[in-house]
This record gives C-alpha cells, sequence and structure tokens, in this order.
C-alpha cells in the first residue's frame, strides 16, 4: 500500500537518499528525494529525470519544462504555476527555475534549477515549508522556509480520499447536484482548481478538503 503523504514527510526528514550514485562525488541530489517519494507515495517506480532528447543530463528543472513528456506521469499528476494566491500543499513537488538570481543578487539555484517535497505548512503567499535535499549545503532531507523566488509551481500527484463517501457534484460548489460518490481511499487526478474545489472528471467535482 503507498504510503501517505504525510507519513513520508515523518519518515524522509533527516535522511539521506541516494538512488543512483550520480554524481559519485556527492550522489545525495533533490532528484534523489523526490523519485523516493514517487516510489513510496504514487506506486511510480525507476522514475529518471533523464530524457534522452530533453534532458541528457537530468536536470532538475526539467520536471516542470518538460513535464508532459515523461510518460510515467501521465494520467498521474498535473502541472500547477505558481501565481500571486498560489500555495503550495502537502506532496507537492515544487520545481525552481535554473541559474534564478534573485532581486537582490543572490544566486538562488544553479543551472540545474532545484525540486523539493512541500510540507502543505505556508505563512500565506510569503513563504513555505519544504523538505530539501542538496540545499544550502546539507546534504541530507532538512526542512527549508523558503520564499517563491525563482519558482515555476508545482507537480500535483493523484490525491487520496481521506472521508467515506465524498459527494461528487457535477461544479465547484455545496449548491450543485450529487452526481456520485468516492469511498474512503479512492485516488483521484487533480485536473483543475476553483476556490477549494478540484475538478476530477467532466461535470465532476469535488472539495479538496476532503483530499489528501
Amino acid at each position: 500500500m503507498a504510503m501517505l503523504k504525510s507519513e513520508f514527510a515523518v519518515y524522509a526528514k533527516n535522511k539521506r537518499f541516494d538512488t543512483d550514485h550520480v554524481p559519485p562525488k556527492q550522489p545525495y541530489q533533490c532528484t534523489d528525494l523526490i523519485k523516493v517519494a514517487m516510489d513510496k507515495c504514487w506506486d511510480i517506480h525507476d522514475f529518471t529525470f533523464t530524457l534522452p532528447d530533453k534532458n541528457p543530463r537530468g536536470f532538475a528543472k526539467s520536471l516542470w519544462e518538460n513535464f508532459s513528456f515523461y510518460p510515467q506521469l501521465r494520467g498521474k499528476a498535473v502541472r500547477i504555476r505558481n501565481t500571486a494566491l498560489f500555495t503550495p500543499k502537502l506532496g507537492d513537488i515544487v520545481v525552481w527555475q535554473g541559474d534564478f538570481i534573485d532581486k537582490k543578487g543572490n544566486q538562488i539555484t544553479g543551472e540545474a534549477g532545484h525540486v523539493a517535497y512541500a510540507e502543505g505548512i505556508n505563512t500565506g503567499t510569503v513563504r513555505f515549508k519544504s523538505l530539501d535535499q542538496n540545499w544550502g549545503n546539507k546534504y541530507y532531507t532538512s526542512e527549508v522556509n523558503h520564499k517563491y523566488d525563482g519558482i515555476y509551481g508545482v507537480i500535483r500527484m493523484l490525491l487520496l480520499c481521506t472521508i467515506t463517501d465524498l459527494n461528487v457534484r457535477s461544479g465547484p460548489g455545496t449548491e450543485y447536484p450529487k452526481v456520485d460518490e468516492y469511498p474512503k481511499g479512492t485516488l483521484v487526478q487533480p485536473l483543475e482548481y476553483y476556490g477549494n474545489w478540484v475538478r476530477v472528471g467532466k461535470n465532476r467535482w469535488v472539495s479538496a478538503n476532503y483530499l489528501e
């Protein structure tokens, strides 16, 4: 059974992950943490960031830039852009641009960009917390309090229904008629967000309050 996203956040903290022994001198990369999360939480095994024609060096930023070219993510994830009102949710894979320099002239990321596992702990749209490996010369998984500088957005994977008989409605609100219900443990693909509602199919919406 897949690990809950909240369980993974506890499991991963302060650990070192190396899935491919690359590069040999410092194998504990940010991408390794995300590959382990995919394996344990979403049953996506042996994922690689490398795309021979698009991302031969396995850069982290490719997860956003070449999202549609990763066959293992099709039907299992959605890409959500960083906007003025955006905040990441628990389990989101946060993706940074490559070679980003902030307004003060500080280089935030190198050419490969960066990825991290969001904890769903946010200070509005000012800061958010995530688990990062290989950030700030910490070659293990540590909690970091980030600004939103240089972030493309997030990759949001399948969501788990956490209550029994979750109502599926024809629109984003309780005023819309019920068209179905999901039993506890159902995995759903988030296709679109409207406030606190998630579209999971054509004319099918559920409350985000009951999805993890």
